[in-house]
C-alpha cells in the first residue's frame, strides 16, 4: 500500500537532526513491547537484506517513520519540517535515531495504517519528503486478527512498505513515481479494469501463467516471453482504443515498485526458513508470538505470491518477473532502482540476450 501526490517540483531531502546513542534511553525503550518488536522487525529485514539485497540493509529506515502503538504515536528520524512545525515530546534514541512522541491528537486506533506518503501540503507531516506510516504488532492484530499469524508475519508486512521507502530513496525511481499519472491511484486506474472487464482479467491471468511457468516449471523462456509480450500489448492497446487511456507507463511502474517489494517478501520467507534472527532482547512473552511459520518453506509452492487472487494483478506480474530475473539475470538487484527503473526493460534485455542461444 502506498499513497503519493504528484508534485511539479524538485524535492529537497531535508536533513534530520542526529544525536548520539544513549544506551540508558535505549534500554528504557526496550521496556516497551512495541519497540522490542520494532527492533526484531529490523533484525529480520536487515539480516535478510545483508544476504540477498545488501543496499537495502545499509539503513534501518530509508525514510522517516510514523509509528503507532495502542497508546502513543512516535516519529523516528523526524524531518526539520516536523520538528519546526508540530508539537512533540523528546523520547531520545532508537538504534542511534532520534525518536519523538507526537501529541495525543495524532493517536489513531480506529483504522489500519500502512502506507508511504508525500505531499506539497505544509500542514502534513509528510510535507516534501516521503514518510512511512505503520502500526505496532499489537495494533495491527486488532484489525487483521486471524490473518496476522505472528511477529515474523508482521515483519514481512512492514518490510514490504519499508522497501517502498528504499525504492523512493533512489532519485531515478522517485522521479518516476512523481511523473507517472494514475488518477485515483493504482487500484482505480488499473485495478478497476481487472475488476470490471472479463476479457482484461482473462488476459492478465494468461500473461501471469506464462511468466510463472518460466521459473517454476522451466518452460521455454523466449517462447513464453514472446507470448507474454503479445498478450500484454494487445490488452494495453485495446484499453487505449476503447477508453482513450494509455495505461502502459502506470502499469510498468506498479509492476516494478510492487513486484520488487513482493519479491523481497519472498526473500524474507526464504531467509526465515533457514535462519533465526537475533531475538535475545525479546521477553519470553514476546517469543510466544513467533511460531516459526516458515520452517520448511518452499518459494515454488507459495501460491499467495505467484497467483492472482485480487485486482492488484500488477503485484503478482512484477513478482513473477522478479523471479525470472533471479533465475536468469543475477545482477538485476544491483541495477533496478538505479541503472534501470522498469522490470519490463530488464526482461526485454534478458529476452534479447537469450535469442539464438
Amino acid at each position: 500500500m502506498k499513497k503519493i501526490l504528484i508534485i511539479p517540483l524538485i524535492f529537497t531531502v531535508l536533513s534530520c537532526a542526529e544525536i548520539s546513542k544513549n544506551k540508558e534511553t535505549d534500554n528504557s525503550l526496550m521496556e516497551k513491547s512495541h519497540f522490542r518488536h520494532l527492533r526484531y522487525l529490523l533484525n529480520v529485514k536487515n539480516e535478510t537484506a545483508q544476504k540477498y539485497w545488501p543496499d537495502f540493509g545499509t539503513s534501518d529506515f530509508h525514510q522517516p517513520i510514523v509509528y503507532y502503538s495502542k497508546e502513543n504515536t512516535f516519529v523516528v528520524n523526524p524531518t526539520e519540517h516536523i520538528l519546526n512545525n508540530f508539537d512533540y515530546q523528546e523520547v531520545d534514541s532508537f538504534n542511534k535515531m532520534r525518536v519523538i512522541q507526537l501529541p495525543d491528537s495524532f493517536n489513531d486506533t480506529s483504522s489500519l495504517k500502512f502506507n508511504n506518503s508525500v505531499s506539497n501540503d505544509s500542514t502534513e507531516l509528510h510535507y516534501m519528503q516521503p514518510i512511512m506510516y505503520f502500526q505496532s504488532y499489537e495494533l495491527t492484530k486488532k484489525f487483521l486478527q486471524g490473518d496476522l499469524k505472528d511477529l515474523e508475519d508482521w515483519s514481512i508486512m512492514v518490510s514490504h512498505e519499508l522497501f517502498h521507502g528504499y525504492q523512493w530513496s533512489k532519485p531515478k525511481m522517485f522521479n518516476q513515481a512523481r511523473t507517472v499519472s494514475m488518477p485515483g491511484g493504482p487500484d482505480k486506474f488499473l485495478g478497476s479494469y481487472h475488476k470490471d472487464l472479463d476479457w482484461y482479467k482473462e488476459s492478465v491471468e494468461k500473461e501471469n501463467d506464462l511468466l510463472k511457468a518460466i521459473w517454476i516449471d522451466g518452460t521455454d523462456l523466449n517462447q513464453n516471453l514472446k507470448q507474454f509480450d503479445s498478450l500484454r500489448n494487445l490488452r494495453i492497446e485495446r484499453i487505449k482504443r476503447e477508453y482513450d487511456v494509455d495505461i502502459r507507463a502506470a502499469e510498468d511502474y506498479e509492476i516494478t515498485i510492487e513486484g520488487n517489494a513482493r519479491y523481497f517478501e519472498s526473500l524474507i520467507k526464504r531467509y526465515l526458513a533457514e535462519n533465526r534472527p537475533d531475538a535475545s532482547f525479546l521477553t519470553d512473552e514476546d517469543k510466544k508470538s513467533i511460531v516459526n511459520m516458515f520452517a520448511g518453506y518452499e518459494v515454488s509452492k507459495d501460491k499467495n505470491l505467484f497467483n492472482i487472487y485480487n485486482s492488484r494483478y500488477y503485484y503478482v506480474i512484477g513478482y513473477n518477473i522478479s523471479m525470472i530475473l533471479e533465475k536468469y539475470e543475477h545482477d538485476f538487484i544491483s541495477r533496478i532502482n538505479t541503472d534501470e527503473v522498469s522490470l519490463l526493460e530488464l526482461l526485454k534485455e534478458l529476452k534479447s540476450s537469450q535469442q539464438g542461444i
